[in-house]
This record gives structure tokens, C-alpha cells and sequence, in this order.
């Protein structure tokens, strides 16, 4: 039987020398510096080598210097191993770097994921919020308990691009990884932190999916906030966790974004740590 080809990379200029690379599971970020290509995130590991190289090719460099990791996922720490092996360093919420130094048991990978190597995990980690000067200012902070527990942005001020990791999909409904600390209320939280930091011309980098405009955020916020009330209600309620999807709490949001029903049950469990102790 053939094998299906490996997805094709797309590398989009941004301005100013930054690149989105697009297709190896989520969408990249690149950049020169003065000691070699900045990436934000790495893709899955079966497209890192690929990546690397449509990444040292559109920045013309020699080598990787600086990744960056928005979380754990593998869709963003794919090239972990190869670029750490390379001394890059790894930046990341101190939390992303608990994760990856541990076995992840999830329901929706097949298998663990994790540990990783000691020199793949990250290297420089953030609580709060941290700037980097790499050839230019790189604003980067803590969203907070959002789709996980450890989901940074990365901003650059002066060229108005924000990339906003997992916390924002732009091709249909997001992870809601409530086993490793994400909650629908701390999502709407990372986009209420988002919208702080765009500006009216600020360009938005989603994981997946085109580039969005501040108002584009507002308007998910929006969403995200009215499915997460119903939720709530529902949950006052006593309504089940086999009984939610009926309650339709995104029935006018399906043919925008598509059948909803796993994001509506994994945030649904995800609010009973917050909620149903006082239910």
C-alpha cells in the first residue's frame, strides 16, 4: 500500500523578516538574529527536519538559536530534540518545561508523550511576562490556566504581531487540554490578556488556521464567553456529562467552526475542579 505523501510546508513572508511557515502541524513564526534563526514553536517531530530546513532557507541562516515552545503539545515541540541536541535555547512557561520532563497521559493521543531528553526540554522559562532582545525587541507572557496550563504568547511590538500559540484556532474548534490545566473560563481569561496586548493593528498568529485582526479576537471572546455561561448554567443545573451535548450550547456557532462536540465536552469537564465542589 503507498504511503501518503508528507504534507507540503507553505512559507508566507510576514514583513520585516518574519515568516509564517505553515504544514508542519501548526503554524511557525521565524526569524534571522545576530546568532542564528529564532523559531516559534517546531512543529510535530515527523516534519521537523523539513521545517528546519524551509526555516534556515527563508531566514537565511545557518542555524537555529532560539525556540520557542507557546506549550507542551507535540505540534509545538516536535523539533525539541533535534535543536536542543544544537544548543539552542529553548524558551517556555516554567510549566511547559514540568510537562515535557515527565510522562503526559492524555485522551486524545494514542500514547504518552514524554519524557524528553534533558537537553530538549526548555532551557529558559518564564512565569509572568519576559522580554528577549534577539536583533529586536520579543515580548513574551503568561496566559495563564487557558487550553493548558503553561500557554505563552509571543509579541513583537514594533512589527504588530502577536502569536498567540494554542489558545486561539483559527481552522476550527481548539484542544481543550482540561488534563493538563486548561478550562474554558481561563481560555476566555488568555483571550481578555490577548486583547490587552493588540493593538488595532496588531496582526494575530493563530496555531492553526489564517493570520486574525483584533477584532477577529473580540469576536471569538465573545463565543468562547456565551458556550462557557451556558456550561456554567448547565452545570448549576446538575446536567450530566452524557447529557451536555443536548443542550446545544453552540448550536449557533456550528456552521462556522464545525461539529463542537468534543471542545463542548472536555470544556464542560473541564469547569467540575472550578465548580462542582460548590455545584
Amino acid at each position: 500500500m503507498a504511503h501518503e505523501p508528507p504534507p507540503s510546508l507553505t512559507t508566507t513572508s510576514l514583513g520585516d523578516g518574519l515568516w509564517l511557515i505553515a504544514g508542519a502541524g501548526c503554524n511557525v513564526v521565524a526569524a534571522p538574529g545576530p546568532e542564528g534563526a529564532l523559531l516559534i514553536d517546531g512543529g510535530l517531530e515527523a516534519h521537523s527536519s523539513r521545517l528546519v530546513k524551509a526555516a534556515l532557507q527563508a531566514t537565511q541562516s545557518r542555524r537555529v538559536h532560539v525556540l520557542f515552545n507557546t506549550h507542551w503539545h507535540p505540534e509545538q515541540t516536535g523539533s525539541n530534540e533535534r535543536l536542543g541536541k544544537d544548543g539552542a535555547l529553548i524558551v517556555a512557561h516554567e510549566n511547559t518545561r514540568l510537562w515535557l520532563s515527565r510522562p503526559i497521559e492524555t485522551d486524545w493521543l494514542p500514547q504518552l508523550y514524554g519524557p524528553l531528553p534533558p537537553k530538549a526540554r526548555p532551557t529558559r522559562t518564564t512565569y509572568t511576562t519576559d522580554t528577549l532582545t534577539y536583533g529586536r525587541r520579543i515580548d513574551y507572557g503568561y496566559l495563564q490556566q487557558a487550553h493548558t496550563d503553561g500557554d505563552i504568547y509571543v509579541h513583537f511590538p514594533e512589527q504588530k504581531l502577536l502569536v498567540a500559540g494554542g489558545v486561539v484556532s483559527n481552522d476550527g474548534w481548539p484542544l481543550m487540554d482540561y488534563k493538563t490545566g486548561g478550562w474554558i473560563a481561563g481560555l476566555v481569561a488568555g483571550y481578555d490578556k490577548l486583547l490587552q496586548v493588540a493593538g488595532p493593528d496588531t496582526r494575530i498568529v493563530p496555531a492553526n488556521g489564517p493570520l486574525l485582526q483584533r477584532t477577529d479576537l473580540q469576536a471569538h471572546r465573545k463565543m468562547y464567553f456565551t458556550i462557557y455561561d451556558r456550561l456554567v448554567q448547565s452545570l448549576l443545573k446538575g446536567v450530566g456529562a452524557d447529557e451536555i451535548l443536548a443542550t446545544q450550547p453552540a448550536k449557533e456557532f456550528v456552521a462556522q467552526w464545525g461539529n463542537p462536540d468534543a471542545f463542548i465536552e472536555r470544556s464542560y469537564r473541564s469547569l467540575w475542579g472550578h465548580y462542582a465542589a460548590n455545584a
